[in-house]
């Protein structure tokens, strides 16, 4: 297994072994005394012959380097690792909190997060129904069922949005929009919705509470809960706006990324997937 320990890279590194990895990231195919003659000429340094072989062996020996004849560069294998390790680390950074949901899903069938902010939770609700629909099995239902009272993420994130539910059309998936509010900003997000080939409506249903929203993918249903302070924000933009060319972007801004605690909640329950459907496909009748 390829060592994950990574040398101090730059000039403010008087390590023998940091400045051989210095070296070689620039050239490559270096002898031990083209390396030596490097570290003394670019860094001013009265390093030896036998320090530098020493620097160079123990980054052999953590599979940094590969040696071809007399001549030493850093090895792809261990670039390709790293950079695959920090690709990992950085998605997982960028998710926040997220766990691996596929291996989370598969081991109960019901899984469950906490997210930091509403920009957080549109980017993992994508993430989500990505990977529900590209997942859905043959006996699954082609339909999704949605409802929710503010469609706050087509305000912060509309190119995304539109491409997700592009994708549902193009795989014949087609979904059932309920909106809980009639206001201007609902309407809006309604007709691109419908424009995309989708199905929706505009229904106040009083038994259902304003701080959560559902939607089902085949036999997989979401259940996101807000804080209610979260949720008054939101309100007051909706009901203060009535037009996406009126409506202050820096206040929308500020309520997507303001710190919050919302769970996210995600099971496959064929029987629970195909009542929900059914209690709310009745409106579209």
């Amino acid at each position: 297994m390829i060592e994950l320990s990574i040398p101090q890279k730059g000039e403010e590194t008087r390590n023998v072994k940091d400045l051989v990895f210095t070296i070689l990231t620039e050239e490559k195919n270096l002898s031990l005394i083209e390396l030596t003659n490097r570290i003394q000429r670019n860094y001013n340094i009265s390093v030896t012959y036998q320090a530098v072989r020493k620097a160079v062996d123990k980054l052999n020996q953590q599979g940094v380097l590969e040696k071809i004849g007399k001549k030493y560069k850093i090895k792809k294998e261990w670039v390709l690792q790293l950079r695959s390790f920090f690709d990992k680390v950085l998605a997982n950074y960028d998710k926040g909190n997220v766990h691996d949901f596929k291996r989370d899903l598969t081991k109960e069938n019901y899984a469950e997060y906490t997210l930091n902010s509403l920009f957080e939770l549109d980017k993992f609700w994508a993430e989500i129904l990505y990977y529900l629909l590209y997942n859905l099995k043959e006996d699954e239902s082609k339909i999704s069922v949605d409802y929710g009272f503010y469609t706050w993420w087509m305000l912060i994130n509309l190119g995304s949005e539109t491409k997700l539910y592009a994708e549902f059309k193009k795989r014949n998936v087609i979904n059932y929009f309920i909106l809980l509010r009639d206001l201007p900003l609902n309407r809006w997000a309604l007709k691109i919705y419908k424009d995309l080939g989708h199905k929706g409506l505009i229904k106040e249903i009083p038994e259902i509470d304003e701080n959560t929203a559902m939607n089902t993918v085949g036999d997989s249903i979401i259940q996101v809960i807000y804080p209610k302070e979260v949720v008054k924000k939101i309100r007051g933009f909706f009901e203060k706006y009535s037009s996406v060319q009126e409506m202050s972007m820096k206040e929308i801004t500020e309520i997507a990324h303001a710190p919050c605690k919302i769970k996210f909640i995600v099971f496959k329950n064929k029987i629970m997937a195909r009542n929900f459907n059914e209690t709310y496909l009745k409106y579209f009748k």
